[in-house]
């Protein structure tokens, strides 16, 4: 715990001092100036919509960044292993993936939301398309940058190509994996509000739409900070994750890095 702590301070107190700069930017005499909210009157609408927030807005969106990931983490894993099977498949399919992400799906969303429905279907098709991309290029990735040598290593052995994949390519690639995983969790609070912000009951992007429809800026940016702060738990919660089901992985050595020790 102090660990964490010690490790956490530099970014808590760039946190602190952001927070006291924006206070003070609000509170300077501009007229274009005074129409950011402080952070002390985002705070206090946040306190003042506190239940809403907590049983109605944040379990909605969080439950559609959470299910929308796990369909990102199913498709891409499954993307990466189809490709890595499949060098013809790859040199074909690849380049139309990457042309996939110049669409601006903020665009499109309306399109989604009419093809999938007004419910939480659409949301998690929008956090999806957000999140399976990085998954499936980072465990791609990963899986081609197997070391060839185990790989020789194992085909002498007798192991067939799914026995290598199984125990040698899969697991050096997981590291990759949870790199991408970590970048679709960035999307994933954000993708589920843009498709709220279209149409929706319930979730932040609502209630962002419904406090820019009553010029409350104060509520606006509560439902900013809120996303912000769900982003870094989902990143965190994916980083714990990863420490805890890869223990082989971060070795003191690895961990040091290049930096030595003076």
């Amino acid at each position: 715990m102090v660990r964490l702590l010690r490790r956490s301070a530099p970014s808590l107190s760039l946190l602190i001092a952001s927070f006291a700069v924006w206070e003070g930017l609000a509170s300077a005499d501009s007229a274009t100036l005074r129409l950011i909210p402080p952070p002390s009157a985002v705070f206090a609408a946040m306190a003042a919509s506190a239940d809403r927030l907590l049983r109605l807005h944040i379990p909605t969106t969080l439950y559609e960044a959470l299910v929308g990931t796990a369909i990102a983490l199913i498709i891409g894993v499954s993307a990466a292993a189809l490709l890595d099977f499949l060098p013809m498949l790859r040199r074909a399919a690849y380049p139309l993936l990457v042309i996939s992400q110049t669409i601006p799906l903020v665009a499109i969303a309306p399109l989604l939301i009419l093809i999938f429905g007004f419910g939480v279907e659409s949301k998690l098709v929008i956090v999806a398309l957000f999140g399976f991309f990085p998954i499936t290029v980072a465990t791609l990735d990963g899986l081609t940058a197997t070391d060839a040598e185990l790989v020789a290593l194992l085909r002498a052995m007798g192991a067939n190509r799914l026995q290598i994949w199984r125990k040698v390519r899969l697991p050096s690639a997981l590291p990759s994996l949870f790199s991408g995983l970590r970048i679709a969790a960035t999307y994933a609070i954000g993708g589920a509000m843009i498709g709220e912000f279209v149409t929706a009951q319930y979730g932040l992007g609502q209630y962002l739409r419904q406090a820019f429809n009553q010029s409350r800026l104060d509520q606006g940016f509560a439902a900013v900070v809120i996303a912000s702060a769900l982003s870094v738990a989902l990143v965190a919660s994916v980083a714990l994750a990863e420490r805890l089901l890869l223990r082989w992985y971060f070795t003191p050595e690895r961990e040091s890095g290049w930096q030595l020790e003076r």
